[in-house]
């Protein structure tokens, strides 16, 4: 069927949304011109990432595209950030997650709007799309959360596996304290504009020293979670992830457990970046995607997008590891359930410097040096979005100081569909120590492509809400759960395991100097065990999947942007015995006009120490540069974390200048004692 003509679009500025506590949230709509009495569903979303500058035209080119297609689109300033009245306290409060739920039911009280409404965001607005639902406003009909997640413990920037995440913890936690201190927009406050701003310049709190204290699961970071009461969400969900971003678990999880709402799931092999355009390879319209959904669930057009299986990924396959692909090998496969039936339990046993099926008979212990400078040959970060977000290149260089365990090559293809997980018998001379494991594919020529990888503080061995500091020497048995994946490991390639002690700079190194020691064999057979899909277990086959449109969206444009060259380097200090890593980014908004324009700038420098675990430092500077009709501000915020064996030292700066002159000055330092991290 043809598409229908697109509806003229009006644009609504501050419109402002009432809220239960009396606030009332600055929106900007963008409304179908329709005919008299015609009636329209909403879309919403709602992010601290200011609609009126930094987020302006890519806000403006997608939400006109809803409205072209007949939807309402709503964007909406978080509590506390960009236009919106109040204090950001902190990431997805209450507070925040009830200014949700009276958003979506007051878009669907006005005369414009048909009573249906939908949420969806990348990221944060993922989050908020989730947690909202989970309060089940009455109009909310479906959510399309993209890199999001469900537990903000287990799978955010603060904590990975019980370890403090390091290169995304510091970039978003420092960006975070100069964004919220920019203004709101002056034209919309009048004459109260300077006197809000001041506070909120007085009032918000750097976010991330509460992220630090609270170093151990509990009811900090339930809040904001839908786990583990995944029943609370009932209305639809289109969830979309990437296997190269952080956020991948959490799309599984939700498809498996949230049993009270209609589903489906897509998983490409992209980075924290829009479908169409993220890197690697292969891309779709994702706007398209989530119109169909949209439409069926807002507007009752019998599509037949739920006809389509549940759950549909790209199946990677070997392709030469760079640091920036634009494409990867594989194809998109389907499956008709999630959990699917189809997939069998492999096990292989690790033996001397192998992989087998079969435990050897004879006991080892293979021991390794705690290496806290190790991992640089990984990706930047965990995937959350680091930018330049580089990806994994050849492993060779880590390998040679980890622990390796390769099979023989195979003689068929080796499908892996979901999480795998290892089981270790380990001990170590340290009572904190910390385990990273890799699964590669390699190449005939012994190039290793990393596949998935898995973290764990072994303090968190039996759950991450009471650590427990381990006995030297004792031998535990852990369990580490690998990073969700859909690969193939194609005839003639190579599966191989890797274990260190250290993942430099994505999560902070343990604290103390030793050696771990790995057993094997019958009595204490430690192995790798993946969810395989391989041919012998592929009965009944997989399905059909969807056809996508693989072309870009076709988009307005408008005003203009530039993005500053980036920065990933790795400098080894052979004296000092450090390696830092050292990143820079930033970026310039336009809006249409040329009168409000934002740049944004950011360095951070991550060092690690092989001659003292403890002693790690982080230093991130991120400045904004806003130019809008009140004047010129300058925001300058400057973070440095750095660490010994008993606490962490933090040390954050905020600077604000308004047409040169200084309006706020603030310094926070707090030592916070490790907690078994």
């Amino acid at each position: 069927m043809a598409e229908r003509q697109p509806y003229a679009v009006e644009v609504r500025y501050d419109v402002r949304v009432p809220v239960c506590d009396g606030l009332a949230l600055s929106a900007n709509l963008w409304l179908p011109v329709g005919a008299v009495g015609e009636r329209f569903p909403a879309i919403l979303e709602m992010i601290p990432y200011r609609k009126d500058d930094w987020r302006f035209n890519s806000d403006h080119a997608r939400m006109t595209y809803f409205a072209e297609r007949g939807y309402v689109g709503c964007r909406l300033d978080v509590r506390g950030t960009g236009s919106s009245p109040g204090v950001a306290r902190d990431e997805y409060t209450p507070e925040e997650t009830q200014d949700g739920y009276d958003a979506v039911e007051w878009l669907a009280a006005q005369a414009w709007c048909s009573g249906a409404v939908g949420m969806w965001g990348i990221s944060y607005g993922g989050f908020t799309a989730i947690q909202v639902a989970a309060l089940r406003p009455p109009h909310l009909k479906a959510i399309i959360p993209m890199y999001a997640t469900d537990d903000r413990y287990t799978d955010d920037v603060h904590w990975l596996g019980g370890c403090l995440a390091a290169s995304e913890f510091a970039q978003y936690a420092v960006s975070q304290v100069g964004m919220n201190a920019l203004p709101p927009r002056a034209a919309y406050r009048g004459a109260d504009w300077e006197a809000e701003w001041q506070a909120r310049l007085a009032n918000t709190p750097p976010w991330l020293l509460r992220w630090v204290r609270e170093a151990a699961d509990g009811p900090y970071w339930r809040s904001g979670s839908l786990a583990p009461d995944y029943g609370r969400i009932t209305c639809a969900i289109f969830h979309i992830g990437g296997w190269m971003d952080g956020y991948t678990d959490p799309v599984l999880r939700m498809q498996a457990e949230c049993v009270n709402a209609p589903r489906k799931a897509l998983i490409g092999n992209w980075v924290h970046s829009l479908p169409d355009s993220a890197y690697p390879g292969p891309n779709l319209d994702y706007l398209h995607e989530m119109v169909r959904f949209f439409d069926y669930w807002l507007k009752g057009e019998a599509n037949g997008v739920m006809d389509e299986p549940p759950l549909t990924v790209f199946r990677r396959e070997y392709t030469p590891p760079e640091a920036f692909p634009a494409q990867m090998n594989g194809a998109w496969h389907s499956e008709a359930a999630w959990p699917t039936p189809r997939a069998q339990p492999v096990t292989y046993y690790l033996g001397a410097g192998t992989l087998t099926f079969e435990p050897a008979t004879e006991a080892g212990v293979d021991a390794y040096e705690h290496r806290p400078t190790l991992g640089t040959r990984g990706g930047l970060c965990w995937g959350a979005g680091v930018s330049p977000n580089g990806l994994a290149r050849d492993l060779r260089p880590d390998e040679a100081l980890s622990l390796t365990y390769t099979t023989q090559p195979f003689t068929a293809p080796l499908d892996l569909l979901g999480s795998a997980e290892v089981e270790l018998h380990l001990s170590a001379s340290a009572p904190v120590a910390t385990v990273s494991v890799r699964l590669s594919d390699v190449a005939p020529d012994g190039t290793s492509a990393y596949v998935t990888g898995g973290l764990l503080n072994l303090t968190h061995r039996e759950g991450h809400t009471e650590p427990k500091a381990l006995e030297p020497g004792k031998v535990y048995v852990v369990v580490v759960a690998l990073k969700a994946a859909g690969y193939r490991w194609r005839a003639g390639q190579r599966m191989r395991l890797s274990i260190a002690s250290a993942n430099w700079p994505v999560i902070w190194p343990s604290p103390y100097a030793g050696t771990n020691r790995l057993h094997r064999g019958q009595a204490q057979p430690s192995h790798l065990t993946l969810p395989s899909l391989s041919t012998e277990n592929q009965a009944g086959g997989a399905p059909v999947g969807p056809t996508f449109k693989t072309t870009p969206p076709a988009l307005v444009e408008v005003g203009s942007g530039s993005e500053t060259p980036s920065t990933w380097q790795i400098v080894e200090d052979v004296l000092a015995r450090t390696v830092t890593v050292n990143i820079a980014d930033g970026d310039t908004s336009v809006l249409p006009g040329g009168r409000v324009t934002l740049t944004t700038t950011e360095t951070l420098a991550l060092t690690a120490s092989a001659a003292d675990p403890a002693v790690a430092a982080l230093d991130s500077r991120v400045t904004y540069d806003l130019t809008d009709e009140s004047g010129h501000t300058e925001v300058r915020s400057t973070g440095t974390l750095r660490s010994t064996a008993t606490d962490l030292h933090v040390d954050l700066e905020l600077e604000v200048r308004w047409n040169g002159r200084p309006v706020f000055e603030k310094r926070w330092q707090e030592s916070i004692p490790r907690q078994l991290w």
